[in-house]
Order: C-alpha cells, then sequence, then structure tokens
C-alpha cells in the first residue's frame, strides 16, 4: 500500500500569502500604469484645449474690424467666425475657472451684447486675461483696433498683432 503525501496547512498558507503579494504588487504597478496614462492624457488634452484657443484667437484678432477689451473677457467684430463666414461678433469670457466662446452670425448691436444661453464652454483653465498694448502701453480695458492684444493664459503669453 503506498502512502500519499499531502500538503500541509502551513504549506497551502504559505503559497496563498505568496500569491496574494504577487497579485499585490501587479495590481499596484497596473493602477500605477493606468494612472500615468490617464495623467498623460489629460494634458495632452489641455495642450491640445491651448493650442486651438491660440490658432483660433490669431485668426480672429488678426481679422478684426472692432475690439472691446475688458479684463478677462474680449469682445470682437472679425472676419474669421468659427461657425459663420462674413463679419461676425464673436466673445472669449473667463468666468469661474472656465473659458466660454460666443459668437453670432450678424454684428448688431453693442460688442458687449450676448446671448448667455449661446456661451460655448472650450475648456477649464487656471486663469485668462486680455490687455491691449497701444503705443508703449498696457491698457487693460480697450475699445478700438490696439496696436498689439496680449493674451495670459495659465501664466504664459501671447501677442498678437491687429491688422489695421
Amino acid at each position: 500500500m503506498k502512502q500519499g503525501r499531502a500538503f500541509t496547512l502551513i504549506e497551502v498558507l504559505l503559497v496563498l500569502t505568496l500569491l496574494g503579494i504577487t497579485f499585490s504588487v501587479l495590481l499596484f504597478v497596473f493602477s500605477r500604469g493606468i494612472d500615468s496614462s490617464l495623467s498623460i492624457t489629460e494634458g495632452s488634452e489641455k495642450l491640445k484645449a491651448k493650442a486651438t484657443l491660440f490658432w483660433d484667437l490669431q485668426r480672429k484678432i488678426f481679422g478684426a474690424k472692432d475690439i472691446k477689451i475688458e479684463l478677462h473677457s474680449i469682445y470682437m467684430l472679425t472676419t474669421a467666425g468659427s461657425f459663420n463666414k462674413g463679419v461676425v461678433k464673436c466673445a472669449y469670457i473667463f468666468e469661474d475657472g472656465k473659458l466660454y466662446y460666443y459668437e453670432f452670425p450678424y454684428p448688431y448691436g453693442t460688442l458687449e451684447e450676448i446671448d448667455r444661453k449661446a456661451l460655448m464652454e472650450i475648456g477649464r483653465f487656471e486663469s485668462f486675461e486680455v490687455r491691449a498694448w497701444e503705443r508703449g502701453r498696457e491698457f487693460r480695458t480697450f475699445k478700438g483696433l490696439p496696436k498689439f492684444v496680449k493674451i495670459s493664459l495659465e501664466g504664459e503669453e501671447y501677442l498678437f498683432e491687429v491688422f489695421r
């Protein structure tokens, strides 16, 4: 008669403990990889939003026929609308950490008259400031066509030339 060898309780517990530690380490490494991937994705989406905003602002400011600047907003009549052809009234408004865009296909009324319901959220940013540069001076509020428009977005500054 052959006698079978069985595992002792300590051997079984030791194997289960080693498997638990191995799977815990693998789960930790896997979750760190997912977190890293998500942070890279969020960073690239933010960079894409900034680049798109930069190019849209450059087109609109260059083609502007009239501009009104307030510290956290810029209103324009421009020939470079995003959704409509011809001269449009548009605005970039920064409120509560969000940047909004407004566009209306007809240049009626004053520049700052906008339909608040038609505001479209562009993105969330820490800061957004607009200033006009004219004859070597900086203005927080301005009406007309300055030589340059300076946009500060999350600590980065962009200077746009206005075509007159």
